[in-house]
């Protein structure tokens, strides 16, 4: 999308940025940082070798920011949701939907609301003033990931996919959020401008598309509008270097000071900048890159709506819901609640892909330690020596600082007695037992189940109980091929797209005008292949096609592109992941006698079983 980038550029170098660096259009990648040759990166005024940007800390917009600004709607808003709910993330969309919709209706913006309590913006400090931002708020793009997308046709491009739950779930919880706040807390009444759900979910997913995580580097100020004991704040919306793309392999990195932010060219960035000086070629652009982090295609097509070809990043989040039939059922999920597991496990196909504490589940592939402690309570039954006792009211378990205090508690049973899992008023105060130990921590869950005998057995049933996920979600996708099919079907979608008529058209208009297309300017583009799209465009003479429309057109058609590959990658991923989970089975089979053990004692005992129901 076209963006006013020549107010930014001038908004930046007036308040203190330096750089040697500059926003240009990145090929199918829309807004990205190139090197200026005309400044030598090792020479910016001020900078060390290979500083590339400087941003002074007052652009850095955070929460603490935001609640120094002046505005009086704002204020009030944030009185209305309170500053000890008033979370990093809420407060900066809230400011972002606020801004945007004042710059979209200048009409309507009566942020002379000043006047009304204390004094007109032009009084206040100008870093402090309201419209500070707006040279940046400006150039946020429209962003178009599944989240933003009709829900409708997210269900058709990603029917049957891990990605459609998370997708659902998502949209699902900003309609909540958004009916909580302009319902019940009514926040938006003093808005010159009242916002849609629309306007909302474009305010998260530019948040979570350009947030920086600042690891609390940065202190707060002491004279900061913050709730007392409140810890640092991390998450940072940082003009300028926010245009940076991703890149697998990063060419630039940077770091927090007290002064602002600061980004230095890697090295091997800085041969290749040399390079082209020396050689006195500058026809080739150099594109500087930041890391978004080791994000699979599923992460980076859901957070920013792209995917990368040949992705090195490969695992996945898998739901792992609890078997309702289980007889331990109540005692199980309320022990998964009082440890702070989730019910979903992470699957890697590469250690370096996850954190440090990964485990191995079979020969190729590998999970937290934490899924690792839910397939364990899933597996467990009554035969291994699984129990349940009921929590009393007045007994409070500890967690256990040290591992040798665990002893001490399992001691402790003087207020525990047999549970009856079925009474549901029990629910809240079950408490699982593994052969006689109260399973109270995730320590102790590790110390325990190891040591069991039919150990080996746990470790079969949990490559089963993945496996069977996996192929529950493989089903979903092959069942719902028809569901892609009718998202392609001319009522739905549309073979006609509209284009401007040449690259230098579209250039030269605005979007921030929403300027009117003429009809001679447009095309019918009739060879979009297979990839089509959803109608957006109808041209009539009372109703003329906006560069804007054009532009948000472009977005969706690449948008369903992408999502079509998408789930045929998935749909790959899950049956490669299934193939592995099915050798390691049969591996266990052949070479554990205690399993092959088992399994003949567990076949004799289902003979006898049948034997005496026939007598």
């Amino acid at each position: 999308m076209t963006i006013p980038l020549v107010p930014f550029r001038a908004w930046v170098k007036d308040h203190g940025v330096s750089s040697s660096l500059v926003p240009k259009e990145s090929r199918g990648k829309g807004t990205g940082l190139f090197i200026d040759h005309d400044q030598d990166p090792q020479h910016v005024e001020g900078s060390d070798q290979g500083e590339l940007l400087f941003i002074p800390r007052p652009l850095l917009l955070s929460r603490s920011r935001v609640l120094q600004l002046q505005s009086l709607p704002l204020q009030r808003t944030f009185e209305a949701i309170g500053l000890d709910n008033l979370t990093e993330r809420l407060a900066l969309i809230l400011f972002l939907v606020f801004r945007r919709l004042t710059l979209q209706h200048k009409e309507c913006d009566h942020e002379t609301a000043y006047a009304n309590g204390s004094s007109d913006e032009s009084d206040a400090d100008p870093m402090n003033q309201i419209s500070f931002f707006d040279p940046y708020i400006a150039i946020l793009p429209d962003i178009s990931t599944p989240v933003t997308l009709d829900p409708e046709l997210v269900r058709g491009y990603l029917a049957g996919t891990l990605l459609l739950d998370s997708v659902c779930a998502k949209r699902s919880k900003l309609e909540s959020e958004f009916e909580l706040l302009s319902g019940n807390l009514d926040v938006f009444e003093d808005w010159p401008v009242h916002p849609s759900l629309d306007n909302y979910i474009w305010a998260d997913a530019t948040f979570w598309s350009r947030v920086l995580s600042f690891g609390t580097q940065l202190r707060q100020d002491q004279d900061s509008k913050e709730p007392e004991n409140n810890p640092p704040e991390d998450l940072h919306m940082v003009p300028f270097l926010d245009f940076a793309n991703h890149a697998t392999e990063p060419n630039i990195r940077w770091e927090v000071d007290a002064d602002g932010l600061r980004a230095w060219a890697k090295p091997s960035f800085m041969d290749q900048v040399n390079g082209d000086e020396q050689s006195q070629s500058k026809s080739h652009e150099q594109e500087a890159f930041l890391s978004y982090g080791s994000k699979p295609n599923m992460e980076l097509l859901f957070l920013y709506g792209f995917t990368l070809q040949d992705n090195p990043t490969q695992f996945l989040t898998l739901p792992m819901p609890m078997d309702e039939d289980d007889p331990y059922y109540m005692p199980k999920a309320h022990t998964l609640m009082r440890l702070g597991i989730p019910p979903r496990i992470a699957i890697y196909l590469d250690t370096n892909d996850g954190p440090e504490d990964l485990v191995k589940l079979c020969d190729g592939l590998w999970i937290t330690q934490e899924s690792q402690y839910l397939l364990w309570i899933y597996s467990l039954n009554e035969e291994d020596g699984l129990g349940a006792l009921i929590e009393e009211p007045t007994f409070k378990v500890c967690l256990p600082d040290k591992a040798q205090d665990i002893d001490n508690m399992i001691k402790e049973d003087e207020m525990m007695e047999e549970a009856d899992i079925i009474d549901e008023d029990t629910v809240g105060r079950l408490l699982l037992t593994v052969q006689d130990t109260r399973i109270v921590s995730k320590e102790l869950l590790h110390m325990t189940i190891p040591k069991l005998e039919i150990y080996p057995v746990l470790i079969l049933r949990s490559l089963v109980l993945v496996a069977t996920q996996i192929e529950i979600y493989i089903t979903r996708i092959m069942e719902t091929g028809d569901k892609v099919q009718k998202v392609l079907d001319a009522e739905i979608v549309s073979a006609i797209n509209y284009d401007i008529g040449s690259p230098s058209d579209a250039g030269s208009i605005s979007s921030s005008k929403d300027t009117e297309v003429p009809a001679a300017k447009l095309r019918r583009n009739t060879n979009v292949g297979e990839c089509l799209i959803p109608t957006l465009l109808e041209p009539d003479h009372e109703h003329p096609i906006t560069t804007r429309q054009v532009e948000a057109e472009a977005l969706v058609l690449h948008l369903a592109s992408t999502m079509k590959s998408y789930r045929n990658e998935e749909m790959s991923l899950l049956v490669h992941i299934g193939n592995i989970l099915g050798e390691a089975q049969t591996r266990a089979l052949e070479e554990s006698e205690f399993i092959q053990a088992y399994l003949s004692r567990m076949q004799n005992d289902e003979a006898k079983a049948e034997a005496l129901d026939k007598e």
